[in-house]
């Protein structure tokens, strides 16, 4: 690269248009120097390569490109400084030998503006540059012209922009004073302002309804006056103090309204000031609290009391247990505690309702509380159980306060065993009573630990059938630690796939295999074998019962499914609990699996004990009609042990009545028994039910039950459970 003639400084302050000629001649070079270089700046490069650094580093006005060169032709440069955005807008004159049309269209496609043909006419060349020059000179001055108009309309843009913006700020000004203004006279809060000696000077009208005065009465009035209460406690006057020191106050106050009258409020007082500080006002917000009042009074109530019985709750006899606990300790004497439970109490909420149960619950409390001393607390722990608390004068031993105990709480259980009038209707109900005297000679025990042994007494009473006084034995304490590990256990048990299907075999008198019972067996990782006898009660009492009874059904199907084809008329019964039996979701878990199993449903066998079908006959009744529409045989399990009655054999659609094994233990040397399976077998045929007898443990059980040929027969004698793999894998083969 190199200026085609030396300029000097008079020169480039004419800021003459820089033109930049591209070719590889020399010859060609020296034409186009000398005839453009009084007009124009020029520079010249001999390649294209050359040509692209220059632009690079500085802008022509005009490029003049030949383009037949080596290396990187005319047409190459061309596109390369079009594709650029920095060169794109640089005008370009092709200078070439070419005059074919398809060379110059090719060009022109590329982007250049003009050819210049070879040989040069100066004349023509200076023309043309001339012509595109100016011509550019012009665009140069139109967009500089544009980018003027433009700068101007962008301020014109943001100063109408920011006179919008004014008046977007006038509008949400004048939105939030009317919000303001609304919000003030709206708010279910009272609000006053004075000014700094205390002249009310607006208020708004919870004001006016809260106090009562109008808002005439309250301008120019001073607020100390209508905030006096000449109650004791915090005063209106420590309030205005406080707030003129520190800007602020709030509390609760006592305040009169205008008819005199006291009522609780919950103030804030607030000084204001203007940003010169030199005008001072206050503002005051109230609440009138009088409902919050009673509604706290009322929870601090609950807190402490039952609201169906009125009597203190846990948390209260709690309280009273831990100050007798102390009392005892300080004055060397004794005292006891009951904790008192109705036996199932369950079958009169499902049977008579909820409102005919709290009934019972309240009759309850008046006898309990007419039966005990004067001095005695009562209280309700919770759903149906109750407690009560007593003390012996100082003096009296331990063995003399068991008796007095034992005496109060069987009077108690003779005046609970009279029968209940509810609604109209007699009910009779028992309750299990636990007893625990203290304080104990080895050991303090907190008022937690002394309900807990309690409760532990009153289990062991409903252990034992109830409508009985059990007092605390210390053996009783580890007994519910077990029972609560194994609670905590069950709850884990499925999961880790710790019980296992076994079968007891049924068989006709003939011992023809007619079906089976499954039985849940449960081997702790830790404590080995537990008894269902054991964990099925405690899983009764929780929802752990239907986790239980899902998994059991769940196996059961796959074993029938897995029956060979040849044993299609065996019967596999489960029993199922009578908690859930006629729950939606219970029934909607078999049918599904009925399904999914794809089985004969005349196969599996329901089993129900007598007494839960009874706690709810019509929840029951519709139970089993659900049941025998699916093809589901159902069985009463321990017939004869609770409300047998013909009634609801008529009603029920079942399949088959199960002889408890009570009645068959005995029967061979006891004729009243022999009588009650007489009965049960007579019914089974009256009813064209099926009778299973349960309980065949020996040659005696065998040899009695032979008198009576239909019934099925099951037990010890026959068959010992076993694994369901190994009972299945003997039938099939």
């Amino acid at each position: 690269m190199y200026l085609a003639k030396k300029t000097t400084e008079s020169d480039s302050s004419k800021h003459k248009p820089l033109v930049l000629i591209v070719d590889d001649e020399p010859n060609n070079l020296h034409v186009l120097v000398e005839g453009l270089l009084t007009d124009y700046d020029i520079r010249v490069s001999t390649s294209g390569e050359q040509a692209l650094a220059f632009v690079e580093s500085t802008r022509p006005d005009l490029i003049l490109l030949d383009i037949m060169m080596p290396g990187m032709d005319g047409y190459e440069v061309c596109k390369t400084l079009k594709s650029k955005q920095s060169t794109k807008g640089i005008p370009v004159i092709f200078v070439s030998a070419l005059t074919t049309e398809d060379s110059e269209e090719y060009g022109f496609e590329l982007g250049a503006i003009d050819y210049i043909h070879k040989p040069y006419k100066l004349a023509l060349v200076r023309a043309r540059v001339r012509t595109h020059i100016t011509s550019q000179g012009m665009l140069d001055r139109l967009i500089e012209k544009n980018f003027d108009l433009h700068d101007k309309l962008l301020e014109i843009e943001a100063l109408a922009l920011e006179l919008s913006k004014r008046e977007e700020e006038l509008k949400l000004l004048s939105s939030k004073q009317k919000l303001f203004y609304q919000a003030l006279t709206g708010t279910a809060d009272g609000v006053v302002i004075t000014d700094s000696l205390g002249s009310i000077i607006a208020v708004n009208p919870s004001f006016c309804r809260i106090t009562g005065f109008t808002e005439t009465e309250a301008l120019n009035t001073q607020l100390h006056e209508l905030k006096q209460n000449n109650q004791l406690g915090v005063s209106f006057s420590d309030v205005w103090q406080h707030s003129n020191k520190a800007g602020y106050w709030s509390g609760e106050l006592v305040t009169r309204r205008k008819n005199g009258e006291l009522y609780p409020e919950l103030l804030t007082l607030s000084m204001v000031k203007s940003e010169q500080d030199t005008k001072v006002h206050f503002i005051a917000v109230f609440s009138d609290i009088s409902s919050l009042k009673i509604t706290q009074e009322r929870i601090d109530y609950l807190t402490w009391h039952d609201e169906l019985t009125a009597l203190p709750n846990r948390n209260g006899f709690l309280k009273q247990l831990e100050q007798q606990l102390q009392n005892c300790s300080l004055n060397n004497n004794y005292a006891y505690i009951y904790i008192i439970d109705i036996d199932s109490f369950r079958s009169i909420n499902d049977g008579l309702g909820l409102l005919a149960g709290d009934k019972v619950l309240k009759e309850l409390a008046k006898r309990i509380h007419n039966k005990l001393g004067k001095k005695d607390v009562i209280a309700r722990l919770g759903s149906d159980g109750f407690s009560a608390l007593s003390s012996v004068e100082k003096g009296v031993g331990r063995l003399r306060t068991q008796e007095i105990a034992e005496h109060k709480a069987q009077k108690l259980l003779s005046a609970i065993n009279e029968p209940f009038i509810i609604d109209g209707q007699k009910i009779s109900i028992t309750i299990s009573i636990g007893t625990y005297i203290f304080p104990r000679e080895d050991k303090w025990e907190s008022a937690i630990e002394t309900i807990s042994n309690c409760e532990a007494a009153c289990y062991k009473a409903k252990e034992k059938g109830g409508n009985r006084v059990t007092f605390f034995d210390n053996s009783f304490g580890e007994q519910a630690k077990r029972r609560f590990e194994i609670e905590q256990d069950l709850r884990k048990a499925i999961s880790q796939n710790e019980f296992t299907l076994y079968v007891q075999s049924q068989f006709n008198s003939q011992q023809i295999l007619k079906g089976g019972e499954v039985l849940l067996r449960w081997i702790h990782p830790q404590k080995g074998f537990i008894s269902p006898a054991e964990f099925i009660p405690i899983a009764e009492e929780s929802d752990i019962i239907y986790e239980l009874d899902c998994w059991v059904l769940k196996n059961a199907l796959s074993l029938i499914k897995k029956l060979d084809k040849r044993h299609a008329a065996l019967s596999i019964s489960v029993n199922i609990s009578g908690r859930h039996f006629h729950e939606p979701r219970f029934l909607s878990l078999l049918k599904t699996q009925l399904d999914s199993y794809k089985i004969q449903p005349n196969q599996l066998t329901i089993e129900i004990i007598e007494g839960t079908l009874l706690n709810n006959i019509e929840s029951a009744i519709e139970a089993v009609q659900l049941l025998k529409n699916l093809g589901v045989r159902v069985s009463i399990d321990d017939f004869g042990t609770g409300y047998s009655s013909l009634t609801y054999l008529k009603q029920l659609p079942i399949q088959e009545l199960k002889i408890d094994r009570s009645f068959v233990f005995d029967a061979p040397k006891d004729n009243n028994d022999k009588l009650i399976i007489d009965m049960i077998v007579s019914l089974g045929k009256l009813f064209q039910l099926d009778v299973v007898a349960e309980g065949v443990e020996n040659q005696s059980h065998f040899d009695l039950l032979q008198e009576y040929p239909q019934v099925i027969l099951q037990g010890y004698y026959l068959h010992k459970p076993e694994p369901a793999s190994e009972w299945l894998k003997k039938i099939n083969n």
